[in-house]
């Protein structure tokens, strides 16, 4: 056999799916770059080669931490005759590799240098600076590389129309860094393993056609006809078919959705030539009656572009003006500039989450605005803000953020298996069960690039990710981004600082009003700017933004920015199923409290102290009949009057502060993670119930052990009550008012903008609703009596006086409130209606939540 190409590799990793290898070396890996992806916390980054040789194929550790083992015994190398297994990382535990090489023709190797240290198909660019060993914690991480092997040239693809055009008079943006043609390792970045696909009789890699014969349904489980290893992918995602010669897509009711053409579709839909069709991260392309990943590559492209990209705000201020560049997969690209230059707002058009006034931002070569939906997933954002919360351990906080943005067919292991491999490639493993707040600043932001990297996402953008931190951890975090980027991802970054600039590939400065001042390699800034100095380049920027921004078009000469899109970004995104993504907050909820000592001991101390003031009012009868009689001394006046109506104060006010105090400062201090879950799907009509939920079943037993401490102390009332016994009245009136004030603290909370503005709307709520309860004093006044109506104490107290029948009991009630009101007698109609109305009071603080919270989109 005169082939140049060495015999097909079989592998096969446990029982998943085979992949074929054809091209020497190719390697395994725990990260994207490797021709076999697997992510296992007992995988390297790159672990092992498969390399052709004249005597047949061999497996080569690549200098792995755990090694592989053949028949229990550490190798460094083994040759492959016929089928050999291996175990990965562990002779007894670790993953079982499989390979098999098929009969064949001795064929001499392919052209390849040495086994290299970049994924097989990477395009050549800028490489970073050696990296000192004595930076960064755990230096066997942060490590020089080699230089890459010089890169083939890309293999002409056929021409084709292209799906999404730009304008054919504008030449690309200046200055257009990287290279953006096809790739052959982008379905890797697309993907949390690498993108296989199974036909029936045969198999085939992700760069061939999928022939179409009969009804082939499409998933992430091996027993799918096309397997799309992606934890994206639901378990059975798709159903594709030919009929009368077109091809059909039909949804199964996936919880990420089959787009077409970046849109989600319902049902079936009938694929035109060139359409592209999107399951989780990967894309697709009818072409001829079939369905081919190879040419979607070709005519999706990668990288991101942004193309003239304009904002101006009401009232006419432009917050950017014509920012173009490019950034190809593989790069790091930092966004640099004085306080109010628009470094955020470009990061955030960039991410898809706000939309330009004029120009086109693209991603993979599709417009990230009018196809968010079918890009969010392969976009991760990371907020200056934390996104996690403080009191979760790592492997928690990643639990619950892989249960809301993962699909719910994805087990449990599995889910463990992706938070393993996030947690090794960050270098967080040894931290999984360390509580958030008690990482370092950059460990912290580590946990919190970690959320994103759940999904895959092959453009990561991190805003002010080393802000706050001191110099040792500002390096830690930038080489962890030039890691992230080595990996085949498009990472930008908005910094203040400028430390480590030299290990980025390109450096965006932009002026105040959003103008660029600088576009290019940061080592060679002194040839358009005339030093080396960041200091005097930005002395000089913030001086005279406009000067630097004419000398930059006058070196880049402008062009007319394109039209924005028509369509923003849509404002349902796919999102799970209501009641998991209800469950999942809610658990959360709980387990927050429960690891908050001080929080969970205020929960338990505060109805107890309540409880207890009882103790200090005058009187022997407590809720029983007041047998002080005036008639007998009517010189005494009203010294004893009502015992009963000054319990039911404590009680009624102490559950209308118990039930605003325990929720007052919830939305504000996460309202950074709600508005990045919101972003990636999550409901706020969810997100608002689980809150509900949780702080109702609170406070509810807050009030049954104030009420049970008010019972043992001054006894249980004995008249009273309607539908339920008086005892248990009394409890259900406290207990829905302490429900109802949840609601106002949780009001409170989302409209506030920090914690600190939550202490004067308590205080002022708990107040008035003490004076508007009734119970201190008779509201009778014109306009005061109605006024009251509005407070859930004055039907608190209403309800509670019903549960121990005060009129009755306490004679003087009359002359102590100057006439007894009407709504204190005992009767169905005064209870159905104090409950009607806290109950419509609760329905409409939960509305005015919920709108809150849909305005916080992202």
């Amino acid at each position: 056999m005169n082939s140049t190409s060495p015999p097909p590799l079989h592998v096969r990793v446990d029982s998943g799916p085979v992949q074929i290898i054809t091209v020497s070396p190719s390697t395994l890996g725990r990260t994207p770059d490797n021709a076999v992806m697997l992510n296992h916390p007992q995988v390297s980054r790159t672990h092992l080669a498969f390399v052709w040789s004249p005597g047949g194929w061999m497996v080569v550790d690549r200098g792995s931490t755990n090694g592989f083992f053949l028949h229990g015994s550490r190798v460094q190398q083994t040759p492959v005759n016929g089928t050999t297994m291996l175990r990965l990382g562990d002779p007894h535990t670790g993953p079982m590799l499989e390979v098999t090489a098929h009969a064949g023709a001795s064929a001499p190797p392919r052209q390849q240098p040495p086994v290299p240290s970049q994924p097989i198909g990477r395009q050549s660019r800028p490489q970073p600076p050696v990296r000192p060993h004595s930076g960064p914690a755990n230096p066997g991480r942060f490590h020089s590389r080699p230089q890459p092997p010089t890169p083939q040239p890309p293999t002409p693809q056929p021409p084709s129309a292209p799906i999404h055009s730009q304008p054919a008079n504008r030449p690309a943006p200046p200055p257009a860094f990287g290279n953006l043609p096809d790739a052959p390792h982008l379905s890797a970045l697309h993907n949390n393993a690498s993108a296989v696909y199974q036909i029936p009789g045969e198999l085939r890699s992700g760069r061939e056609t999928i022939s179409v014969t009969g009804a082939q349904t499409i998933g992430r489980t091996p027993d799918n006809d096309i397997v799309v290893a992606d934890v994206l992918a639901s378990r059975r995602h798709a159903r594709l078919s030919s009929v009368g010669g077109a091809l059909v897509i039909e949804d199964l009711g996936s919880v990420n959705g089959t787009f077409v053409n970046g849109h989600r579709i319902t049902g079936r839909q009938q694929l035109a030539e060139n359409d592209v069709v999107t399951i989780g991260n990967s894309d697709f392309v009818a072409s001829g009656g079939n369905l081919k990943r190879g040419q979607a590559r070709a005519l999706v492209g990668g990288g991101l572009q942004l193309d003239g990209i304009g904002l101006t705000v009401d009232g006419g201020k432009v917050l950017l003006n014509d920012i173009c560049f490019q950034a190809a997969p593989g790069s790091l690209t930092a966004i640099i500039g004085p306080s109010g230059a628009g470094k955020s707002t470009v990061s955030k058009i960039a991410a898809g989450l706000n939309s330009p006034t004029v120009g086109v931002v693209t991603f993979e070569g599709r417009n990230v605005n009018a196809e968010y939906e079918a890009l969010r997933n392969r976009i991760g954002m990371v907020p200056q803000d934390d996104v996690l919360h403080s009191k979760l351990t790592v492997r928690q906080a990643l639990r619950y953020a892989a249960e809301l943005r993962l699909p719910a067919d994805l087990s449990t292991a599995d889910r463990d298996q992706v938070i393993d491999g996030v947690l090794a490639e960050l270098s967080l493993t040894e931290h999984a069960q360390t509580r958030i707040d008690k990482l370092s600043g950059g460990q912290r932001k580590r946990a919190s690039v970690a959320m994103e990297l759940l999904t895959g996402p092959s453009l990561l953008i991190l805003d002010e990710p080393t802000s706050g931190l001191d110099p040792a951890l500002d390096r830690q975090v930038m080489y962890m981004l030039r890691d992230l980027a080595d990996a085949g991802r498009v990472v930008l970054v908005v910094t203040h600082s400028v430390a480590h600039l030299d290990i980025c590939d390109q450096v965006l400065l932009l002026a105040p009003g959003g103008k660029t001042a600088y576009c290019g390699d940061p080592k060679t800034k002194a040839v358009e700017l005339g030093t080396d100095d960041w200091a005097e380049i930005f002395e000089r920027t913030a001086r005279e933004p406009d000067a630097v921004w004419e000398e930059y078009r006058r070196r880049h000469p402008h062009r007319p920015p394109p039209a924005a899109p028509a369509m923003g970004p849509p404002v349902s995104p796919p999102q799970a199923e209501p009641m998991r993504q209800l469950s999942t907050v809610a658990r959360r909820q709980v387990r927050l409290i429960f690891a908050d000592t001080g929080y969970l001991a205020f929960l338990i101390a505060l109805p107890v102290v309540l409880g207890l003031l009882t103790l200090v009012i005058p009187g022997e009868t407590g809720f029983g009949p007041n047998v002080y009689n005036v008639a007998d001394d009517p010189a005494s006046g009203l010294k004893e009057a009502s015992a009963a109506l000054k319990l039911l104060v404590v009680l009624v006010i102490g559950a209308a502060f118990m039930g605003a105090a325990l929720t007052v400062r919830d939305l504000v201090s996460e309202r950074a993670i709600y508005e990045r879950e919101r972003a990636v799907g999550l409901r706020p009509g969810a997100y608002l119930g689980a809150k509900i939920l949780v702080f109702f079943v609170l406070a509810v037993v807050q009030s049954a052990i104030m009420v049970g401490l008010t019972y043992l102390i001054r006894a249980t009332p004995e008249q009273g009550g309607v539908l339920l016994p008086p005892a248990a009245s009394l409890f259900v009136a406290i207990a829905v008012l302490a429900c109802v004030s949840t609601l106002v603290g949780l009001a409170i909370s989302a409209s506030v903008k920090s914690n600190e503005q939550t202490m004067p709307p308590l205080v002022i709520v708990v107040m008035v609703q003490l004076v508007f309860s009734g119970g201190l004093f008779a509201i009778t006044s014109a306009g005061a009596a109605q006024l009251a109506w509005i407070f859930p104490s004055f039907w608190g107290y209403a309800a509670a006086a019903q549960a121990v029948d005060l009129p009755e009991t306490n004679a003087m009630a009359e002359q102590v409130t100057s006439g007894k009101y009407q709504l204190w007698e005992p009767s169905v109609v005064h209870v159905s209606l104090c409950y009607a109305v806290l109950i419509v009071m609760g329905m409409a603080l939960g509305a005015l939540i919920y709108s809150r919270l849909r305005l916080r989109r992202r």
